[in-house]
């Protein structure tokens, strides 16, 4: 006597089953277009299905490409990370470089601020040892995603300090 083998193909959901699903997962979480779109295809979500599911979720505002940028830049800027880092991190994201530019613009995010707070968590007080450890923090505050100019702005305070 031989057991069934389990499929190795996921069960194919029904629209409504794939449309619950979705609003579970819509509900703990913002969720990007692209992110969706991927889950759903690994759900084993047709092309027209998904199509469908995001039209339906975006018309009824359960998910929102301006909402889910949002959430991402200003958890970013918490984190005390740069414009460039930001940007990149975004484009990854599938978020479109329209929406970010247009979110940033109505934020008024002081950029020198957000590199001081970055620059003084991680070194609080610590006076710079010499040119070496200069550099050393000046390649932290760029991988971070702050412009040199900002970052010079950052070292000038400190110099006046």
């Amino acid at each position: 006597m031989t057991e069934p083998r389990p499929s190795s193909e996921p069960k194919l959901l029904t629209e409504q089953e794939l449309r619950q699903w979705l609003l579970g997962l819509l509900s703990r979480r913002e969720y990007s277009a692209q992110e969706l779109r991927q889950k759903l295809t690994q759900k084993g979500a047709s092309a027209e299905q998904i199509t469908a599911l995001l039209e339906w979720a975006q018309r009824r505002n359960y998910q929102s490409e301006l909402r889910y940028a949002r959430m991402q830049v200003n958890a970013k800027l918490h984190k005390g990370y740069g414009w460039f880092y930001i940007s990149q991190f975004c484009v990854q994201q599938g978020i479109h470089k329209e929406l970010l530019q247009q979110l940033l613009d109505e934020s008024e995010i002081d950029w020198f601020e957000v590199a001081t707070s970055a620059y003084r968590k991680k070194y609080a007080d610590k006076p710079i040892a010499d040119y070496q450890d200069k550099l050393k923090r000046m390649r932290y505050l760029q991988s971070r995603g702050f412009g040199s100019d900002i970052i010079q702005l950052v070292f000038a305070e400190l110099k006046e300090e």
